[in-house]
């Protein structure tokens, strides 16, 4: 079954583990509630429901949008480098290397999952030839 549990799970910055724990449900259950591997009970929809503050409707929709559009709706509401990064036709790692970061962590910025900090703001910019706001609104 379709759902919209990871999306607003990652919107609230939610770990996984810590969803699951409120929920008294395993991690794994949960993440195969996520991927769409197991269905979900009503009660379960009910919990996660009312953990996430969305519908039911909302978090199971009938049809779920493009995977894709999700995910860069996602990230474009925390930061707009991964767009700028691929729009200038630079690949992740080749970025990494010129921010003198790990592509473990940049990967983590493009997401969304991890703040970057004011310098890494400020050097991002410089080399991508952007100003910081662009990025980072």
């Amino acid at each position: 079954m379709a759902n919209m549990i990871l999306y607003y799970r990652r919107k609230k910055n939610i770990k996984q583990v810590d969803m699951a724990k409120a929920l008294h449900v395993s991690p794994s259950y949960l993440c195969k509630i996520e991927r769409g591997i197991q269905e979900p009970t009503e009660e379960f929809k009910k919990q996660c429901a009312k953990y996430l503050n969305v519908s039911i409707a909302r978090l199971f929709p009938e049809s779920i949008p493009d995977k894709k559009e999700i995910i860069n709706e996602f990230v474009q509401s925390k930061n707009k480098l991964w767009s700028i990064r691929i729009s200038k036709g630079i690949k992740q790692y080749e970025l990494a290397k010129m921010l003198h970061c790990s592509p473990s962590y940049l990967s983590k910025i493009e997401k969304g999952l991890q703040q970057p900090t004011d310098e890494f703001k400020k050097v991002c910019a410089r080399v991508l030839k952007v100003k910081e706001i662009e990025i980072f609104p």
